[in-house]
């Protein structure tokens, strides 16, 4: 499972450049912008004859009836404002999927309520606006220092991100405007407005709230507005030096050096993902230089473990010109191993262990230097060059062959099996114990949930006088390594040649895996047995998923995920949804036939029509595939679990049935689609809209429902949209008035779904003693469409899709 980038970060950029006549160092001017407070003298009074407002995205915000206060100017801007009293707030979002999500928050497609405060932060013309309109209203500035202090607690809450905000716009080539309020709902409380157009998506409605002790930010909306222009990339990096000693206790003593062109943008900053665990030493050029930087300015290490976050922000002393190449080198230090006990260790933040900068699209070579107590053995991306001991260490060499987006390592006191194909070789690590928690579970025969393996069920009658041998992870290396080298030799008819020479499978404790460049991170239950796996409380539906899915769905991001990358967060439902499907073939083929395909589309199927775990309604009614993360919220904590894997393999599923045509190779077409995705689309980013070509390519005629030779109907329906279409016949039997067959006319209901939903559902009779025989097609057009066919045999009942081509319900 490969983890997206954090959809709303507040620490983001902005934009306006504030004219300065004293030079100031980057951490002068941000000290300058935090210790901005409110301007008593800048108080106005609102009255309700008086007309305030501010149109900002798709916002209009009116301030009614109250107090506005300015914050104090610096070099002559005006960065902010406050309001109490009484205001309004109405905004409608552009298309369905925004205003899907605005009803499921706010029981409305419309944000329409009023608020009693606003806190406001701005580099766009919002200053100026106010001022002409309460000059124009005839208000003039009051002195109030009382009002001010009211506010201070909220500043000195707030401003610290906004300072660095502002700060970073400072550094921008060509402005950019930015707006950000927080108001104060009355029905809702808090909630943020955005307009920044250093966002891929400028326009952002949502909410910060807190579920069982999770904090989530449910976005209410998100999207590009008219006339934005997307902010061209400043930077690519090319390389990675990272060089990273793991201590006795476990914590890095790491450097990084990481090597950019310049791609002519001219601004001055950059953002690394960083874990927060990992503090900076220092920053400096090829030269040497000092550089500034930002990480959770004035943060203790308790503030950054509960509101920190996990970015860098590194500033250049000036603009780089296009093309030109340069270093960044970085020390750091922190721990972000923990131990599980029975020297079972979890690498956290693998995402964030060094300063990493892109997203899944952005890929770089790597080099990596590993230093670590020599008793463990450890694992990485790329090829080994090299391993040696020096002292009570062993160091060890890696370095990548082709260009990767991440890249990784995993440790403990691992066994070890190799095998070694044609082009590849693979090496699986596993330890002689699991972790502590499991380890007492299984030693109390406890059987509790397992979170995402299914509801837990009591082990068998077991004599309590008998005490197992502690499981050994270990003893399913051969056999694992020879499943994962099956399923790569499957997953080349689909996707090409295996894209690595070497490939290592390591355990991890918990129920999730990772699949990274050459490097899977592979759940401790994936490696044992179905005995011990029902002892720990999996149910044999769990028992499933980690045997049979878990492990070969991460070979699978290999390919999909490894080699093509994805745009944004709106379209990494592909290469999970393709590495699940893919995995659902391998089980089907080649692991136990009992668990068919049809097993696990029943599963996924009932999940989605199932009310959500901690969620109020269905999982496929929580909305779309291209909402990714955001479809984790406070209302669906794991609704990113459901609607990615069961509906993203669903709908991978229907695109391979409906391309599949008669012959010795019913599936040439969607084999032939995934090879020029992979193709066309390596070490880049794969978009919906990519996707879409591709298969309009490779279309049957019969795919063609709305003419035109689109597939827009269904990407608008099944990416874009919510929902699972229910269907029911009414119909009547008569002998054909040629007296040769069967008449069968009635119409096919569709409910669930909006009207204007389309699709072929396929019809078939039910006749005793045989399998049932397949009428037609209906292309179902609205709540309802009538059909007729004529049967050979009289049928006693109609079926409706029992192939399985179609995610639906049925009656």
């Amino acid at each position: 499972m490969r983890l997206a980038a954090a959809f709303f970060v507040l620490c983001g950029l902005t934009a306006a450049q504030p004219a300065r006549s004293v030079p100031r160092t980057a951490h002068q001017l941000y000290d300058a912008l935090n210790a901005l407070r409110l301007d008593p003298a800048s108080v106005y009074q609102i009255k309700p004859e008086h007309r305030i407002e501010l149109r900002r995205g798709d916002a209009k915000i009116s301030l009614d009836q109250g107090e506005v206060i300015f914050f104090a100017p610096l070099d002559n801007e005006i960065t902010g404002a406050v309001f109490s009293g009484r205001g309004h707030i109405l905004a409608l979002p552009r298309d369905t999927i925004e205003k899907q999500q605005m009803a499921r928050f706010l029981d409305s497609p419309i944000l329409d309520q009023d608020f009693a405060s606003a806190y406001m932060r701005f580099t766009d013309t919002t200053s100026a606006d106010l001022l002409h309109q309460l000059q124009t209203a005839g208000l003039k500035p009051e002195s109030d220092s009382t009002a001010a202090a009211r506010w201070e607690p909220v500043l000195s809450h707030l401003s610290a991100t906004h300072s660095l905000r502002i700060f970073c716009g400072t550094l921008l080539a060509t402005p950019r405007p930015y707006f950000y309020a927080s108001l104060d709902g009355i029905a809702t409380g808090p909630f943020d407005v955005v307009l920044d157009s250093m966002r891929a998506e400028p326009f952002v409605l949502g909410q910060a709230r807190t579920t069982a002790g999770s904090t989530f930010y449910d976005v209410w909306a998100s999207y590009k507005i008219p006339d934005a222009i997307p902010m061209a990339p400043d930077f690519r990096a090319l390389h990675y030096a990272i060089d990273t000693s793991i201590l006795p206790d476990h914590s890095l003593d790491a450097s990084a050096t990481v090597n950019f062109r310049a791609l002519g943008a001219g601004n001055r900053f950059l953002v690394f993902a960083l874990s927060r665990a990992l503090n900076i030493e220092s920053v400096t050029s090829a030269d040497g230089q000092k550089l500034e930087y930002f990480q959770n300015e004035d943060m203790t290490p308790k503030q950054r473990s509960v509101r920190g976050n996990d970015y860098l922000f590194v500033v250049l002393p000036r603009p780089v010109p296009r093309d030109t190449e340069f270093s960044i080198r970085f020390h750091y230090r922190g721990n972000i191993i923990a131990d599980a006990g029975n020297n079972v260790f979890f690498v956290g933040a693998r995402e964030s262990w060094y300063p990493h900068f892109g997203d899944s699209a952005d890929f770089a070579a790597y080099d990596l230097t590993m230093r670590w107590p020599k008793k463990l053995r450890l694992v990485a991306t790329g090829a080994k060059i090299d391993e040696h001991e020096e002292a009570d260490f062993r160091v060890g060499h890696w370095r990548t062959e082709k260009p990767v987006s991440v890249a990784g390592f995993n440790l403990g006191e691992y066994a070890s099996s190799s095998l070694s194909s044609t082009n590849y070789s693979i090496d699986v690590y596993a330890n002689h114990q699991v972790e502590e928690q499991l380890a007492k579970r299984l030693a109390n025969n406890v059987v509790p949930e397992i979170p995402n393996a299914g509801p837990a069920r009591s082990t068998l009658g077991m004599n309590q006088a008998l005490q197992p041998l502690p499981p050994n992870p270990a003893v399913a290396l051969k056999q694992l390594g020879k499943d994962i080298d099956s399923s790569i030799r499957f997953y080349e008819t689909f996707s090409g040649p295996f894209p690595f020479h070497n490939l290592s499978v390591s355990q991890i404790p918990g129920t999730f895996g990772q699949g990274w460049p050459g490097l899977l991170y592979i759940s401790t239950y994936s490696f044992l047995s179905a005995d011990v796996q029902r002892r720990a409380g999996l149910s044999s539906s769990g028992q499933e998923h980690f045997s049979e899915l878990v492990p070969f769905h991460e070979v699978a991001h290999q390919w999909w995920g490894n080699v093509v990358g994805w745009s944004s967060y709106r379209d990494q439902w592909i290469d999970e949804a393709l590495a699940n499907y893919l995995a659902l073939l391998f089980a089907d083929m080649h692991k136990n036939p009992d668990h068919t395909l049809r097993v696990w589309l029943q599963r996924y199927r009932q999940r989605l029509v199932e009310k959500a775990a901690n969620a109020d309604e269905p999982a496929g009614e929580i909305g779309a595939l291209a909402l990714g993360s955001r479809l984790n919220s406070s209302k669906s904590p794991e609704a990113y679990e459901d609607l990615i894997y069961a509906k993203g393999a669903w709908v991978i599923h229907m695109l391979r049935e409906m391309l599949r045509q008669p012959g010795t190779n019913p599936d040439a077409r969607f084999n032939a689609l995934l090879r020029t995705l992979v193709t066309k689309y390596a070490y880049r980013a794969l978009s919906t809209q990519d996707l879409r070509r591709e298969v309009e390519i490779v279309m049957t005629p019969s795919m063609d429902l709305e003419g035109g030779h689109s597939m827009e109907w269904f990407f608008e329906q099944w990416i874009q949209g919510a929902g699972i279409p229910h269907y029911r016949t009414e119909f009547t039997v008569h002998k054909s008035d040629s007296g040769s067959g069967y008449s069968v006319r009635g119409k096919l209901l569709q409910e669930n779904v909006p009207p204007s939903f389309i699709a072929r559902v396929p019809l078939y009779a039910a006749i005793p003693g045989t399998h049932p025989v397949l009428l037609g097609t209906v292309v179902a057009a609205g709540p309802e469409t009538q059909f007729h066919f004529i049967a050979s045999t009289q049928p006693h009942k109609l079926v409706i899709d029992p192939q399985m081509t179609l995610l639906c319900t049925t009656q």
